[in-house]
């Protein structure tokens, strides 16, 4: 706040209340220059627990108003949860030599402050490398920045922007997309999420997709989610997103029933729509008479230890041919990011039928590459976490064609990546 704004707020509460006093001192005089708390709140700043005057930066050469001053050290009670001990203990102390100023300021800074802090950004960048023997390998770097937002206290935004960079230069390079954009919270009686959202029900054997629309939650150990829109993706059942123009309509069930503390039952039936009329297979996506196609799955988890669990999921679509989709995976453990030398490993067979599922969560999941082959086989992986907030992953998956005329010859998959959260 400027000398003129300063003198001018002195006025009119001078001229405009009478008989009005300052606390035990005006809190428009300048702390002396040889004041602890300039170190103090130096210190802190250099720490980034205050962000000193509106623009930024403490200005620790000249004198402020104790008024300044008390602004200052609001701030830093407002992000007080990122300092240490010593930090806590310097704003305590400037909180008690500066609290007639503070409790003037208190829901004046109180409201600035809580319009500051109510979104929170975090971030993570994937650096992966794929082979599929014999077939293409790739080189990507994704990163993601995530906005969490507080409306209220029943609503909230979430955004995440992402980016995916082909390291070798060559297409594909340089898509930045805000591929989530939504907010969700209660309404009437039940968790709606309204706009961009990830939708993988289930362990996400028969989709792992974007959807644009609106999902509606209830229940509490039989949960139900109902949702519709489009898929933000156009390269599902296979699709060749360069020729694919449309976005597939989508309208769903999941269902999802805690049976134990240790175990889970899943189901979901969902129905794809060309309702745009994208023009595929000579005039018609799904080759039916209404170009839909109805999928439905089945599954469930349990944790038959402390450290191991068991996930399997069976679907079925609509389709005339290669329409079968199951799994089943043991994993011990799991890498945590935040707790170093933390691993998981996992063991996993598959089979999926190329007609089976829209767009299933398993990397590498079709021989040679293509959904239209089919993949059926095994996986093996393994995640370590050696530093805080850095995962590395390994994977390998050996499949055979499930189409017929497809042969029988062995198709081969290699993942090594590492995951870096910030």
């Amino acid at each position: 706040m400027n000398k003129k704004m300063v003198a001018s707020l002195a006025a009119a509460m001078v001229l405009g209340i009478a008989g009005t006093s300052f606390a035990a001192s005006n809190p428009f005089v300048d702390v002396p220059a040889k004041h602890w708390s300039y170190d103090a709140v130096t210190k802190l700043a250099n720490a980034g627990i205050v962000d000193g005057y509106g623009d930024g930066t403490f200005r620790g050469d000249k004198t402020i108003s104790r008024y300044e001053m008390a602004q200052i050290v609001a701030k830093g009670l407002a992000h007080s949860d990122k300092a240490n001990a010593e930090q806590k203990a310097s704003l305590d102390k400037l909180s008690v030599e500066f609290a007639d100023e503070l409790e003037g300021l208190n829901v004046r800074v109180t409201k600035l402050e809580k319009n500051s802090s109510t979104i929170k950004v975090s971030g993570e960048a994937r650096l992966q490398y794929e082979d599929f023997s014999d077939t293409a390998n790739g080189l990507e770097l994704r990163t993601r920045i995530h906005l969490d937002g507080t409306i209220n206290d029943q609503w909230s935004y979430y955004g995440r922007l992402q980016s995916e960079n082909n390291l070798r230069g060559e297409s594909g390079d340089d898509k930045v997309t805000m591929d989530n954009a939504y907010v969700k919270g209660q309404l009437f009686g039940t968790t709606a999420t309204i706009g961009r959202f990830d939708y993988i029900p289930n362990n996400g054997l028969m989709i792992d997709s974007t959807l644009n629309g609106v999902n509606i939650e209830v229940g509490n150990v039989l949960k139900a989610n109902v949702f519709y829109g489009k898929d933000n993706n156009k390269d599902t059942w296979g699709a060749d997103e360069d020729t694919a123009t449309k976005h597939l309509e989508v309208t769903g069930l999941n269902l999802n029933y805690d049976a134990s503390k240790a175990t889970a039952l899943t189901g979901g039936y969902y129905q794809f729509k060309n309702k745009d009329n994208d023009v595929l297979n000579n005039g018609n996506y799904f080759n039916s008479t209404d170009d839909t196609r109805k999928v439905w799955e089945a599954g469930f988890n349990t944790k038959f230890s402390k450290n191991w669990a068991l996930n399997t999921s069976y679907g079925q679509s609509d389709a005339d041919t290669e329409d079968k989709a199951y799994y089943a995976e043991f994993a011990y453990k799991g890498a945590d990011q935040a707790e170093v030398g933390s691993f998981g490993a996992w063991v996993n067979y598959r089979h999926l039928e190329a007609n089976a599922a829209p767009s299933t969560t398993f990397d590498g999941p079709y021989a040679f590459d293509s959904q239209a082959n089919g993949g059926k086989g095994y996986e093996i992986g393994a995640s370590y976490t050696p530093v805080q907030n850095a995962v590395l992953t390994v994977k390998y998956a050996n499949l055979k064609p499930t189409t017929d005329g497809s042969g029988s010859e062995k198709s081969k998959y290699y993942l090594a990546q590492a995951e870096f959260f910030f």
